[in-house]
């Protein structure tokens, strides 16, 4: 009796072409047309190949190294800003100037400020007819004195 054996999977190719695509995608946040076109291939072509599990891995990995290099270089243009913003500080004729970096060193690099909401709960509803879908469930929301108010009519009304 012959033996079987299983050759194990080649491994999934991805071409240069498709490689550089992904690359302009990503880092230069390049739209499908515009990748495909930087790479030099078709725009069905990539995006076809955007399809394939292996270039979704490459793709997702690709993407996950990009946000790693700029989270590394973050801190340091964060602190490149706060030598430029102490300079203008101290030297800028401006007033203005002087005062908005004497905030944005203040607040920590914070620019801007915070976004304020005004929600008015006080408005009353309209007034009017309201349709009620049928099978739909109407609630009416009363107080609790309207309620056993009510509780007490009925009582004396099945009294009598």
């Amino acid at each position: 009796m012959s033996k079987i054996h299983s050759l194990p999977a080649p491994k999934a190719r991805i071409s240069a072409k498709v490689r550089k695509a992904i690359e302009a995608r990503v880092r230069q946040g390049a739209s499908i047309s515009a990748a495909a076109k930087h790479a030099g291939m078709s725009r069905n072509g990539f995006a076809k190949a955007l399809l394939r599990p292996p270039v979704q891995e490459h793709l997702r990995k690709t993407q996950e190294a990009y946000v790693i290099e700029v989270e590394a270089s973050r801190a340091v243009f964060q602190a490149r800003a706060f030598e430029v913003a102490l300079e203008l500080m101290t030297t800028a004729k401006s007033e203005a100037v002087r005062a908005r970096m004497a905030e944005f060193l203040a607040t920590g690099g914070k620019a801007g400020g915070s976004v304020n909401v005004h929600v008015d709960a006080r408005q009353m509803p309209i007034a009017g007819y309201e349709y009620v879908r049928p099978g739909q469930r109407v609630v009416d929301i009363v107080s609790v004195e309207n309620l056993l108010g009510n509780v007490e009519k009925n009582r004396s009304d099945s009294e009598t």
